[in-house]
């Protein structure tokens, strides 16, 4: 095909000259030649530019907008209203419910998806939850060279280990984890001093990562009674404390050293406050930053709960948060406490 080539500084220009002209080549890429760039035109485009070269080279298509195109026309066709659309990329896995009626075209899915995201190692089924730690049942249907799903995952800057099919993770709790950096950070000028963190449920560390990075924080605790997770977890944050431990017996092993504590266990969260109230430093002002699903019309009631299991504290602030939708009555809520013991 036809390039025009241009100085790359005035790229945008000529494009907009051939398109307003009718000259430029539709659906097309431009070349990018170091200081010039390629932009191509079509057969109505004028066979000279004065003091530009016209230079033959292969046309840049735009592959298909979405992974169903790659499948056998008439294969997507005969299911065409049941593929499912949307899908989770968790480093370069990629996990997607299958419907029970198009199981039996796994591999064709894998393959297309494969294709469609050249960044993707494996794609997996998702079937549901499974076990005591209630993770997902994965099925690898799809793969480049590799049967694993341990993946590197990269976060707000920072890479660490996850493993979809052996420990939970959501990569859409990135913003939560943010905000708990903040509070780390705002905690530490209060106080004057670096601060001790500590997350009983901490899974692979997600929420610990940033904080191992944060020059507002000392030390890190972090503890998971998933053994998947908890050997994931010491990868993720080496140099910092990390165990297999059950969050509810931990105080009775180290109590009384924590200035922010974690508490994410969304089900159970403020049953388990008043096992893990110990572990929180006395004599200064100390924060319990966790997150709880809650019926949206019992916040205000969940907000006494807590005062009546902290009745021996002082509470400086309590607030329970919907941050964002679980379900059409429930709330994912966060929960942040600031306290003296």
């Amino acid at each position: 095909m036809r390039h025009l080539s241009v100085p790359s500084k005035e790229t945008s220009l000529w494009r907009d000259r051939l398109a307003s002209e009718g000259w430029l080549a539709e659906g097309c890429g431009i070349h990018n030649l170091g200081e010039q760039r390629a932009i191509p035109i079509n057969e109505n485009a004028p066979v000279n530019f004065e003091n530009l070269e016209i230079i033959e080279l292969n046309a840049i298509r735009a592959g298909p907008k979405h992974w169903t195109e790659r499948l056998p026309s008439e294969l997507f066709q005969k299911y065409k209203s049941d593929w499912p659309m949307s899908h989770d990329q968790i480093g370069d896995v990629i996990i997607l419910k299958i419907p029970q009626n198009l199981q039996k075209h796994a591999t064709a899915i894998g393959s297309a998806l494969l294709e469609q995201h050249s960044s993707a190692r494996v794609v997996c089924a998702d079937n549901g939850v499974k076990g005591q730690f209630r993770v997902r049942d994965l099925s690898i249907i799809s793969s480049r060279n590799s049967n694993q799903t341990l993946t590197k995952v990269r976060e707000s800057g920072h890479e660490f280990w996850v493993d979809p099919g052996a420990a939970y993770y959501s990569p859409r709790l990135a913003n939560e984890r943010l905000a708990t950096v903040e509070c780390a950070q705002k905690l530490s000028e209060t106080l004057g001093r670096k601060i001790t963190v500590c997350d009983p449920y901490a899974g692979v560390g997600p929420a610990l990562v940033p904080l191992a990075a944060s020059d507002a924080v000392s030390d890190i605790y972090g503890s998971d009674l998933n053994p998947d997770a908890a050997e994931l977890l010491a990868k993720n944050i080496p140099g910092h404390w990390s165990a297999c431990k059950d969050a509810r017996t931990l105080s009775q092993e180290i109590s009384e050293f924590c200035d922010l504590l974690l508490v994410n266990l969304p089900h159970d969260s403020i049953d388990h406050l008043p096992d893990i109230i110990p572990l929180l430093r006395k004599g200064n002002e100390v924060v319990i930053r966790g997150w709880a699903i809650l019926p949206l019309e019992s916040l205000e009631d969940k907000k006494e709960e807590i005062r009546t299991i902290l009745t021996d504290c002082n509470i400086i602030s309590l607030t329970v948060d919907a941050n964002r939708s679980y379900s059409p009555s429930d709330t994912y809520a966060c929960i942040e406490i600031h306290l003296v013991r």
